[in-house]
């Protein structure tokens, strides 16, 4: 039978249900698995017929529905077995199948929030969170500083895998990320899509591992193909066109954080806010000491591996010391505070924030990025400085 031959493949407990067929595509084609799920061969071909007459170049759509013609005529033995494509596409296609049903096993909670997006500064209207274990991207909005889910959307990475380390590896970076400007269609080949946001990659942080490489964006698919496989990209994050679309209309293309991760953790809003506070308190505290004038608890609050690029600990403190030994008073406000917690390394987060500064015969006002790390249970900045030129 065609439904058992699929749920084997797929391994999926639970599907969409049925929907009108004016849903979009990705609605429409789990409320087609979710018919054949219920046994409902006539529906599942009713809305499979209708998303490839709208979606033509959906390539996963025509094989489960080529596949159920040939059920109807009695020649299907298993999902891809209509005589069509090779196995390296057949077996990509099943894949993105295998993610695309999977969201819906593993739909985050109503209402909770990924526990590394712990702080949006009130000028980030929008973060992205990719989850390339579940080949998923959600959009989320700032509302009051309440992060909100708005969208999500399938998405591809890179082929080689992910946690980039040097260039031509074809892997997708794992980390916290920003926007850094907009490419549009017309300054791109066809096989980005229709536009792409180039993302920091590398970051101040894979600068001081040695990381290399460049040109890490979240675009869209090439014009002759709907979607790709969840690992098809020379280690960009892939969406749909009518998805890419829609998102670069939503989010800031100069300041959007994204965060890229395979171990997010969904936390409910009273276990958010703790430890949102948690983390915003480490920040404050920092910020009292310098103030203070107080040189060892101002320090403490740096690793022993401190490295600006600069300078490193020993210099940094001296020259620290010098400077805060030297001032009358000093005043350090901070507006526009965001944390972000690396998604596969919960030792580390990044506070990006506004940072004014006053002392009795100097004041300055600039952005700072501050990378933390949790050495035995003490959180402590590991880098600090300017976000790179051109990045937010």
């Amino acid at each position: 039978m065609l439904f058992s031959a699929v749920c084997s493949l797929l391994s999926f407990n639970t599907l969409a249900e049925d929907t009108a067929l004016s849903l979009d595509q990705e609605t429409l084609l789990l409320a087609g698995l979710g018919d054949l799920q219920q046994n409902q061969v006539g529906g599942a071909v009713a809305k499979l017929r209708t998303l490839v007459q709208e979606q033509p170049d959906f390539k996963l759509a025509q094989l489960i529905y080529a596949d159920l013609l040939a059920a109807q005529s009695g020649t299907l033995s298993a999902m891809g077995n209509n005589g069509k494509g090779d196995q390296k596409t057949l077996q990509g296609l099943i894949s993105e199948a295998r993610a695309r049903v999977s969201i819906e096993q593993y739909r985050p909670v109503a209402g909770t929030i990924p526990g590394s997006l712990l702080q949006m500064s009130a000028e980030q209207e929008h973060v992205i969170v990719i989850d390339t274990k579940l080949s998923r991207l959600y959009l989320f909005e700032n509302r009051d500083g309440t992060p909100e889910l708005i969208r999500d959307y399938y998405v591809s990475y890179g082929r080689g895998g992910v946690d980039k380390r040097k260039r031509g590896d074809l892997k997708t970076p794992l980390g916290v990320y920003f926007t850094t400007g907009r490419l549009t269609d017309e300054q791109l080949p066809a096989r980005y899509g229709t536009g792409a946001l180039p993302l920091n990659y590398p970051n101040a942080w894979d600068q001081r591992l040695g990381n290399t490489g460049s040109g890490i964006w979240v675009h869209g698919s090439p014009k002759d193909t709907f979607s790709r496989a969840p690992q098809a990209s020379e280690g960009c994050l892939s969406l749909s066109n009518n998805h890419f679309t829609e998102l670069d209309g939503i989010v800031d293309f100069n300041s959007t954080p994204v965060l890229i991760g395979t171990q997010f953790e969904w936390l409910d809003r009273a276990e958010w806010q703790a430890k949102r506070q948690s983390f915003t308190q480490v920040v404050e505290a920092w910020r009292t000491d310098w103030e203070s004038r107080d040189a060892d608890s101002y320090l403490s609050h740096y690793s022993q591996q401190f490295d600006n690029g600069e300078m490193k600990f020993s210099r940094f403190a001296s020259h620290k010391r010098r400077v805060n030994g030297s001032k009358a008073f000093i005043d350090v406000d901070i507006e526009d505070l965001s944390i972000y917690q690396h998604p596969d390394k919960q030792d580390m987060f990044i506070a990006t924030f506004k940072q004014n500064y006053k002392s009795d015969n100097y004041s300055s006002s600039s952005v700072k990025r501050q990378y933390w790390v949790n050495e035995e249970g003490k959180w402590r900045i590991a880098y600090e400085g300017l976000p790179q030129r051109g990045q937010p």
